[in-house]
């Protein structure tokens, strides 16, 4: 589905997910493995939350997908969560929040953490 174009804005295109059960999913910032018919099977980042930092007030799923370039609109995405890695915050400015999402897209690479 469409979102606002922050994170394209920002230099980190998300694709917006509509889940079935978005009050099951867990909040924060997640390890994920996505995967779409024309996407094939990928590492990404997802964001399940308010964006307090934007001033959300309603809970959105958003899936970036490092090195993708393609159109994902209206297309089905399989998500599995992988692994925390972090709460949701606010920042002070979007160059807080830009540079913490540099940071959780080069997590991706390291070892994930287990899960308590």
């Amino acid at each position: 589905m469409r979102g606002d174009g922050v994170g394209r804005r920002l230099g980190f295109p998300t694709a917006n997910i509509r889940p079935r059960s978005p009050e099951r999913l867990p909040r924060g910032v997640w390890r994920v493995q996505v995967f779409g018919t024309t996407l094939g099977e990928r590492l990404a980042v997802c964001n399940v939350g308010l964006r307090p930092t934007l001033g959300g007030r309603r809970l959105v799923v958003e899936v970036h997908v490092p090195g993708w370039t393609g159109d994902l609109y209206g297309r089905t995405l399989k998500v599995s969560f992988l692994s925390a890695i972090r709460a949701e915050k606010k920042f002070g400015s979007l160059g807080g929040l830009k540079a913490q999402i540099r940071r959780d897209v080069a997590s991706l690479t390291r070892a994930p953490r287990r899960n308590s």
